[in-house]
C-alpha cells in the first residue's frame, strides 16, 4: 500500500505507525509544515518527507481570525502540492492519516478521493471548568471564549471527511461534541517498553560530576517547557515547602524555559515570574534543560519520587514514560491523569492547586519503602496493558485491516 501522512510537526504521534509501515514494506509518504522548534522531531528512515506552506508569507499571530485564514492558506497549498504529485506522478494514496489539531489535510479528500482517511483526533477545546477555564476560575470574556472555540473550525474542517476518528485517550475522546465522540475510537501512540524500564542499580551524571541514584532521595520533573498548563508553578512552590522540612531532597528538573499551551506561548515569562518568587535550595535543584531521549530515560530511572501535573489537557507522553520505566509517580488529581493513576495503588494523586498537599504526597512516596515498590511495578503494568508500543499497533492494524476490508467489499 501507498500511505500518506499529514502532521504540521511530522512524525509526531505517527512516528511508531509510520516506521511499522516502512519496516513491513510499505510505501510512505508525509506532508509536514517544515517547522523546527520544541515540538519538532527527527525524521523516519524510508519515509519521504514532503514539506507545505514555504511559499506563504510569515503567520501573523494577531488572532483567531487570523489562524482560520492561515489554516485555509496552508490547507489549500497542501492540497495543490498533493495534486501536482498526483497528476505527475501518479501519487494516489491508499490510505491517508491526518492529524485534526491544525486541520492542514481538510482538503485533500478533494485530491485523494479513492484513499480512506483516518483522523487523529487530539484535541477539541470546550470553554468549561473542567477543560479550558480550569486556570480561569473566575471566566473569561466572551471575545476569549469565541477566539477558543474558533479554534475548533480548522479541526472540524479536517475530520468532517474522515473514515476513520481516532484518539489515544478516553479523555481526550470525551472532549469533543457528543454528536460524534461514538465514532471515535481509542487508539494509543504506545510506549515503547522496552527503551522506558526500570533499572534499579542505574546511577545518572549531575553536570557536576556527582552521581547520583534514586537513594539520593530524588524528585524529578520532565515536560516540555516551564508551562502553566503543566503546573510548573506548583511543582515549584510545592518543591520548595518539601525542601524547607527536609534537608535531603534533592530535584532534577528537565524541559526548557518556554511556555508552549495558552497565553504568553513561546515566552519564559512564567519561568522568571515563578523563580523570582521560589523558595527552592538551588545547591539541590538541578535545571538540566533538554536533554537527549536516552539521558532523559536515565534520570527517569533515578527518580525517587516522580511529579507530573497538568491542567485537563492532552495527557503528556512524559507521564506514561515515567511510569513504564516504574517511575513512583505522583500526578494532579485531573481527569487525563486519573485515567491512569488510581490513587495508592500505581501512584499518588494531589490536588493541582494545593501545594501544601504535594509537598506531603511527595514526601510520602519518599518514605513509602515497599509500598512505594509496589506502586512501581503496577504504574509499569498499566501502561504495558493498555499503551505499550505492541498494544497501539495492534490497534492501529485492526483499524487499517477494517477500513481496507471494507474497500475491498465495495
Amino acid at each position: 500500500m501507498l500511505i500518506c501522512f499529514v502532521h504540521q510537526y511530522f512524525p509526531g504521534q505517527f512516528k511508531r505507525l509510520a516506521k511499522h509501515f516502512v519496516d513491513e514494506g510499505h510505501d510512505v509518504i508525509a506532508f509536514h509544515r517544515g517547522l523546527v522548534d520544541g515540538r519538532s522531531s527527527n525524521q523516519i528512515d524510508g519515509v519521504r518527507v514532503i514539506e507545505y506552506g514555504q511559499g506563504l508569507p510569515p503567520q501573523p499571530e494577531t488572532g483567531a481570525l487570523d489562524a482560520l485564514e492561515w489554516f485555509i492558506r496552508e490547507s489549500a497549498d497542501l492540497a495543490s502540492i498533493a495534486d501536482d504529485l498526483r497528476t505527475e506522478e501518479g501519487l494516489r494514496p491508499d490510505l491517508v492519516y491526518s492529524h485534526t489539531g491544525w486541520g492542514r489535510a481538510a482538503y485533500l479528500h478533494d485530491v485523494f478521493t479513492r484513499a480512506k482517511h483516518v483522523k487523529y483526533c487530539e484535541w477539541f477545546y470546550n470553554n468549561r471548568m473542567s477543560s479550558t477555564e480550569f486556570l480561569h476560575p473566575g471566566g473569561r470574556d466572551l471575545p476569549s471564549r469565541m477566539a477558543t472555540s474558533t479554534l475548533n473550525l480548522q479541526i472540524l474542517g479536517d475530520l468532517a471527511y474522515g473514515h476513520k476518528l481516532i484518539a489515544p485517550t478516553e479523555w481526550q475522546k470525551s472532549q469533543f461534541p457528543l454528536a460524534m465522540r461514538d465514532n471515535i475510537e481509542v487508539v494509543p501512540d504506545g510506549i515503547d517498553m522496552d527503551f522506558f524500564s526500570p533499572k534499579p542499580d542505574a546511577t545518572f551524571t549531575l553536570p557536576n560530576g556527582r552521581v547520583v541514584s534514586h537513594r539520593d532521595r530524588l524528585v524529578t520533573y520532565a515536560t516540555r517547557g516551564a508551562d502553566p498548563f503543566r503546573g510548573f508553578g506548583q511543582f515549584i512552590e510545592a518543591l520548595g515547602r518539601l525542601q524547607a522540612v527536609d534537608p535531603t531532597v534533592e530535584a532534577i528538573i528537565l524541559g526548557d524555559r518556554k511556555i508552549y499551551y495558552g497565553s504568553d506561548h513561546g515566552t519564559e515569562s512564567h519561568f522568571d515570574a515563578v523563580i523570582a518568587e521560589a523558595q527552592i535550595d538551588p545547591a539541590r535543584t538541578h535545571f538540566l534543560g533538554k536533554l537527549d531521549y536516552a539521558s532523559y530515560r536515565d534520570v527517569l530511572r533515578v527518580s525517587s519520587a516522580h511529579v507530573y501535573l497538568t491542567v485537563p489537557f492532552v495527557l503528556s507522553w512524559s507521564c506514561l514514560e515515567a511510569m513504564a520505566t516504574g517511575c513512583a509517580v505522583i500526578g494532579s488529581e485531573t481527569a487525563p491523569v486519573t485515567e491512569f493513576v488510581t490513587d495508592g495503588e500505581n501512584g499518588l494523586l494531589a490536588n493541582f492547586f494545593d501545594t501544601e498537599e504535594l509537598a506531603e504526597r511527595m514526601a510520602e512516596m519518599l518514605d513509602a519503602g515497599a509500598r512505594a515498590d509496589a506502586m512501581r511495578i503496577k504504574a509499569r503494568q498499566t501502561v504495558m496493558q493498555r499503551w505499550s508500543a505492541q498494544v497501539a499497533i495492534d490497534s492501529h492494524m485492526a483499524v487499517v485491516d477494517e477500513l481496507m476490508s471494507s474497500t475491498r467489499r465495495g
